[in-house]
């Protein structure tokens, strides 16, 4: 399997219980799959059951091994928790007042 990473802009549904905090967030993800476009589908689906809609894709793709050995401490760490958990997604969120 493959790591594949994305990065969607997303905003909270009505039943997601960020709503009254957050206005939209950008999620970095890694997915681990055998092709891009099913990871894609995985990555959507589990946004989606978390209540969040894409409102865009930001990236997509396959990193090289020279990018995964470049990665920084915070995002090496999502990388390695992707790998023992299937998918890892780190939010930055947008709060209401901002």
């Amino acid at each position: 399997m493959d790591s594949y990473y994305f990065i969607f802009e997303v905003e909270p549904q009505h039943e997601n219980p960020m709503i009254a905090h957050v206005s939209r967030a950008v999620v970095h993800m890694w997915v681990l799959s055998t092709e891009l476009n099913e990871a894609r589908d995985i990555a959507l689906r589990f946004l989606k059951s978390a209540s969040w809609e894409i409102t865009e894709e930001k990236d997509g793709y396959l990193p090289t091994p020279e990018q995964i050995e470049g990665l920084g401490s915070e995002e090496l760490s999502n990388y390695q928790a992707a790998q023992l958990k299937g998918i890892h997604a780190m939010f930055y969120y947008w709060h209401r007042s901002e």
